[in-house]
């Protein structure tokens, strides 16, 4: 038995679909026969190395459809660089270190976004993560075409920083907004 509980497994080979012999199709064909109208039924002929052979039935669920806009992920770290470019008072060379990193990061970011978007990353929950536990996640974002490796990397750590903005990414990936105390989110109580 290749199949598990209706799934296909890693490695297997997809050899028809819904009786359709896929060794004749190219990409597009593929493409075409798996994505049929959202929550209709398909069958796939799956295969492992060894040529065992079963067919299971999937479900076709609605595509996700990317809505996290870039300006509002990355909010609170331009925000974070504003206030401390701002501060009146001398700052500690803790925050000097973490302003100059934001700086940087977020000019990267800029730098970068036309790359982002010529690679389809248009909206912020496409970059790939690490871990898709919203409390742990890890950004990694790819290589850009002929972006330099070294920005990739700034990029990557900047986006990290989300995670120490308590209950951003969450809030996002939930389509919720976190509560601020007044005092963080400019409103009077």
């Amino acid at each position: 038995m290749i199949a598990r509980n209706g799934c296909a497994l890693v490695g297997e080979l997809i050899t028809h679909i819904d009786t359709i012999p896929t060794a004749a199709m190219n990409h597009s064909e593929l493409h075409r026969a798996l994505h049929g109208p959202e929550y209709t039924s398909v069958s796939l002929g799956v295969a492992d190395l060894q040529g065992n052979a079963e067919t299971i039935s999937v479900l076709r669920s609605p595509r996700k459809i990317s809505q996290i806009s870039w300006a509002r992920a990355v909010k609170p770290l331009r925000d974070r660089r504003r206030e401390l470019e701002e501060t009146i008072r001398g700052l500690t060379k803790d925050e000097e270190i973490e302003c100059a990193s934001l700086s940087v990061g977020e000019a990267t970011f800029v730098r970068l976004w036309p790359k982002l978007r010529a690679h389809r990353f248009h909206t912020f929950d496409t970059i790939p993560r690490l871990n898709s536990s919203v409390a742990r996640t890890n950004f990694s974002c790819p290589i850009l075409g002929k972006a330099d490796a070294a920005d990739t990397l700034l990029l990557t750590e900047w986006l990290d920083k989300l995670r120490e903005v308590e209950g951003h990414v969450a809030s996002l990936e939930h389509g919720t907004r976190p509560s601020y105390p007044p005092t963080l989110d400019g409103r009077l109580s």
